[in-house]
């Protein structure tokens, strides 16, 4: 197994030796099937493949496989001389016939970590194929667009992939190829995960039929990797192509069971759910340039002989609001907050303090340097409430100490005449659930919201004006003494059940899908 370092750099995360014979059996159909493994590393897809020929009666069979890395190509061909080995760059590969069946585990390398030459190249090829691509994007993405030029008509690739392949926007354009390259696509999703020592969750695209096309595929949810049979389904559903491209979050949405889907669709069509963002606008907080030397102590402030008026009350990490248990939803109350440097009346104080930032370099910061003048940071607005980034349970607070928030937080400006309504509306199961639905997670499952998913979140609408004001004061004081958590299911009570009428079956059936799509995301907790 490769250390975590080099697993950063190559991509190369090996596969376990069920899922390699899972695909190569569904894979290679005939003895006669020629099979290409493009990044073979230890070669566990090889011997697989060799397994899976044996039992076809094929002792000989044709197999090509290329790996880039010298090390692992000459251990794994020193002992399997049987088979057709290309020391190189899968990129660069070209076949002298048409392969029946791809197989493997390409590298997940986003292409910002590739040298300028490596990038390039990868761009130009998906390119080639008339795919856009950004360098924002993974490795895996050309190997599948090349990969699928290789193979010959009818022929079949199945490839672990990440499960960013499902939500990621630099994905779109693949899923509309493979969709007009394949006459039949199959998603597999386990979840009991198969990359034990990483936060990277997986799925298996097996796609048949090249040369065909189709507006469809097939999702399969099995619980284990052990039993991957049809009678042993957890789900099975046809999702369209246009959902996948539509940022639907369709891999996440077809997991909730009909019950909850119904009583959506209930909300939905009394109006009592609508997307946030008609109401509150997100957006990033400003941002500095640097933190260190913008944001300064009060004290600080008093050393360097820096004017109040050339001072900005400031929240500037989520730390602020978390390490201040008894605030509650409100910000007025926290005592350890910062200021933001903006000096509109320079001093002599000023003035030194921006000779010190010069002879630190401060000025030539990649946002600094842009700037005119340099110390002076744009954007600067007081939103109406404050929601923390990251987290299973993030905490809105209404903005009623009047504090700029930089981009370590997200600023929320109310549609509404009394932005209090948005926090009465937020506190519930029905909100988190719909983050568990939209918001997408980083490695290792934790949840960041931004400004362009936080705006497509589904809460509670049409809150009662005449109600606000004392839901509020409820919310508000259970807070100042409880965790954020309990905050959510307080507001079960007092807002879903006793405003909105919602039946105890109904906040039951919300907080157990919840709990289902929290499990999915969390691979300790799959792993477990």
């Amino acid at each position: 197994m490769m250390n975590t370092i080099t697993k950063k750099v190559t991509g190369s995360y090996y596969t376990c030796k069920t899922i390699a014979d899972y695909i190569a059996n569904w894979a290679i159909e005939s003895p006669k099937t020629c099979v290409l493994e493009p990044s073979f590393g230890d070669g566990i897809f090889i011997d697989s493949a060799i397994s899976r020929y044996a039992t076809l009666g094929n002792y000989s069979p044709k197999i090509i496989g290329v790996e880039i890395q010298e090390q692992p190509f000459s251990r794994y061909m020193e002992k399997n001389d049987g088979i057709s080995g290309f020391q190189m760059d899968f990129m660069d590969f070209r076949a002298d016939v048409k392969v029946n069946a791809i197989i493997g585990n390409p590298p997940y390398v986003s292409l910002k970590n590739l040298k300028e030459s490596d990038r390039k190249k990868a761009l130009s090829l998906v390119s080639s194929y008339g795919l856009n691509m950004q360098t924002s994007g993974s490795l895996w993405m050309p190997f599948i667009v090349h990969a699928t030029e290789i193979l010959e008509d009818k022929g079949k690739l199945g490839f672990v992939l990440p499960y960013e392949i499902t939500y990621v926007r630099y994905a779109f354009d693949l899923w509309n190829y493979l969709s007009q390259n394949y006459g039949k696509i199959t998603v597999c999703r386990i979840y009991h995960d198969f990359f034990p020592d990483v936060d990277v969750e997986t799925i298996l695209l097996l796609a048949e039929d090249k040369g065909a096309a189709t507006d469809s595929i097939c999702y399969k949810v099995f619980d284990t990797i052990s039993n991957m049979t049809d009678d042993n389904l957890y789900l099975e559903s046809q999702i369209k192509i246009k959902d996948i491209v539509g940022m639907n979050k369709p891999f996440v949405r077809e997991l909730l069971p009909e019950s909850l889907l119904s009583l959506l669709s209930s909300l939905r069509n009394e109006h009592k759910l609508a997307d946030f963002v008609h109401d509150c606008k997100f957006k990033i907080g400003y941002v500095s340039g640097n933190k260190t030397y913008f944001h300064l102590s009060r004290e600080m402030a008093t050393q360097r002989n820096i004017c109040t008026e050339n001072l900005r009350k400031c929240l500037i990490n989520a730390k602020q609001i978390s390490s201040n248990a008894n605030i509650g939803v409100e910000t007025r109350d926290i005592p350890n907050y910062g200021f933001l440097f903006y000096p509109v009346n320079i001093a002599d104080g000023e003035k030194q303090y921006i000779c010190d930032g010069e002879a630190r370099g401060v000025h030539e910061g990649y946002k600094c340097k842009v700037r005119k003048p340099w110390y002076i940071t744009p954007g600067l607005e007081i939103p109406d409430i404050i929601l923390t980034v990251f987290g299973d349970v993030p905490r809105m607070l209404l903005n009623d100490g009047a504090f700029y928030v930089s981009n370590s937080l997200l600023s929320g400006f109310s549609k509404v005449t009394n932005a209090k309504e948005l926090i009465c509306r937020w506190y519930n199961s029905l909100t988190l659930l719909s983050i568990e639905i939209t918001i997408h997670s980083l490695g290792g499952g934790t949840l960041v919201l931004i400004p362009g998913e936080t705006d497509k979140l589904e809460v509670i609408s049409d809150f009662p004006a005449e109600q606000t004001d004392d839901t509020y004061k409820l919310i508000a004081n259970f807070a100042r003494n409880h965790s954020t958590e309990e905050i959510y299911q307080f507001g079960d009570t007092v807002v879903l059940k006793e405003i909105y009428g919602f039946s105890d079956e109904a906040v039951r059936e919300i907080r157990s899908s919840l709990q289902m799509l929290r499990d999915w995301r969390n691979p300790e907790k799959r792993r477990g």
